[in-house]
């Protein structure tokens, strides 16, 4: 064997000598990059919440109230659509109240006839997104105080005998009750709200005989479950 042939054998043998072969891996330098993975498949897309229809929050023909069995009818032209002074609106309107929140999905309202001199009627908002309950009855507590002088409602029917804020309160969490009144007339409000909807009651009489906190309550009650 020559010189050259021997030096070449000797180089072959070390190459082989020091390498390793591992078997389906690849064999990464230390502190090289981590090998690829594939991302981890997205979950299904969250459910939206069912839609609520304002309408089917109101009291229907036939349901019970402390009036009697509810028959609904359209809100006429003796609801207020305007007050004077401004500041009372939140106090007086029913109709275009601006104690209900903006940005309503839904909106409906009716008036229900009993049999005597009472006028009772209700309007809902429904939301997509969920209220602050705390702070839309707080904000409306505080709208409703601003009213500290005689407060003239101006209907389509005409204006209206001058009324004054005589109460207002939170009896219960989501609920704000207030009255106004003048010697013959009482008109007792409430307003209700779940996380989904905004209720506004109103019951205006020859005197007042009506505890609104309750009535508010159970209202409130009964469409938590279907606009929570």
């Amino acid at each position: 064997m020559t010189k050259s042939a021997a030096l070449l054998a000797t180089l072959t043998i070390a190459l082989v000598a020091c390498t390793t072969s591992v078997s389906g891996h690849a064999v990464l330098p230390p502190g090289g990059p981590a090998p690829s993975s594939s991302p981890a498949p997205a979950g299904p897309p969250k459910a939206k919440p069912p839609p609520i229809f304002a309408r089917d929050l109101l009291l229907h023909d036939g349901d019970s109230s402390p009036f009697g069995p509810a028959a609904m009818t359209d809100v006429g032209d003796t609801y207020f659509t305007s007050v004077r002074p401004p500041e009372c609106s939140a106090a007086l309107l029913f109709k275009g109240s601006p104690l209900r929140p903006p940005h309503s999905t839904d909106y409906a309202d009716s008036a229900y006839s009993f049999g005597g001199s009472a006028m009772y009627s209700e309007s809902v908002d429904v939301y997509d997104k969920a209220l602050d309950v705390h702070a839309v009855v707080w904000d409306g507590y505080g709208a409703v105080s601003r009213c500290t002088a005689e407060a003239v409602g101006i209907a389509p029917a005409g204006a209206f005998a001058g009324m004054r804020l005589s109460y207002y309160g939170v009896p219960a969490d989501g609920v704000l009750v207030w009255t106004m009144t003048r010697p013959d007339w009482t008109c007792d409000y409430g307003l209700a709200v779940v996380p989904r909807a905004a209720l506004l009651l109103t019951l205006c009489d020859h005197e007042s005989r009506f505890r609104m906190a309750d009535w508010a309550s159970t209202r409130r009650e009964q469409i938590l479950g279907r606009a929570a």
